[in-house]
């Protein structure tokens, strides 16, 4: 599956598929029952450099914000809006990714950011080789570096008549690799460029960003790939240049 963009891109990890579902296999990793710590972003990393199928579930979410985001939690609470901002002295360490407690609220009202329920009791993380008939994706979401990326912008734009097929929006790693492309689903179906969390950078490597977008549009992108200027000269050297470095 996609394997006409791995080949254009030079991608030697895997895409990954979002699936929601009910039941998960023993061989699926996850967290601990009842775990209310530990950050997503490592566990899916070894989906996408091991092709390990991984989740995340109601019952064994880790980090709160990871429930809320993907929608396993309907609330934040209440100190939320000074974690993400300027914090409590004395009490609580804000992020300062924000500039106000107000702004947070904002943000939370904001349509761009609405809350979408878990439609199953797990997320799970699905690299695309493992992928059956029977699946049903929601979204893909690809891990790369800046050359890589540029082509799916560029192949993101290739079929439309306008330039903004794609989104850098702020939020978590969380809301980059589900929220987001699961909220385009429902409209424009957009890319999203992720993984810009300052709190999850360092479990990346320097030059790896994120690139989502909901599954049929994936499909459509990879249907695009051929004819388009990932074939033709300008592309192919740069291709040679990710060959080189693996």
């Amino acid at each position: 599956m996609f394997d006409q963009i791995r080949y254009a891109l030079c991608l030697r990890n895997e895409p990954v598929a979002v699936i929601w579902t009910d039941e998960i296999s023993e061989e699926t990793l996850t967290f601990k029952k009842g775990a209310k710590s530990g950050c997503m972003i490592p566990l899916i990393k070894k989906a996408v450099y091991e092709s390990r199928p991984v989740a995340i579930g109601r019952d064994c979410c880790g980090c709160t914000g990871g429930g809320y985001h993907l929608g396993f939690i309907e609330e934040m609470g209440q100190q939320f809006r000074y974690f993400l901002s300027c914090g409590i002295p004395g009490r609580l360490e804000g992020e300062a990714f924000k500039k106000t407690p107000e702004l947070v609220d904002a943000l939370l009202g904001y349509e761009g950011f609405k809350h979408l329920p878990a439609p199953r009791d797990y997320c799970l993380f699905k690299p695309a080789s493992l992928l059956k008939p029977e699946d049903q994706p929601e979204t893909v979401f690809f891990l790369v570096n800046p050359d890589q990326l540029s082509a799916l912008v560029v192949l993101a734009n290739y079929d439309l008549p306008a330039n903004d097929g794609v989104v850098i929006p702020f939020g978590s790693g969380c809301d980059s690799l589900v929220l987001f492309p699961r909220m385009e689903g429902q409209g424009r179906k957009r890319g999203v460029v992720g993984l810009t969390d300052i709190s999850v950078r360092k479990h990346l490597d320097p030059g790896i960003l994120s690139f989502s977008v909901p599954y049929d549009r994936g499909l459509e992108m990879e249907s695009n790939v051929s004819g388009s200027f990932l074939e033709l000269k300008a592309w192919k050297e740069i291709r040679q240049r990710l060959d080189r470095i693996g």
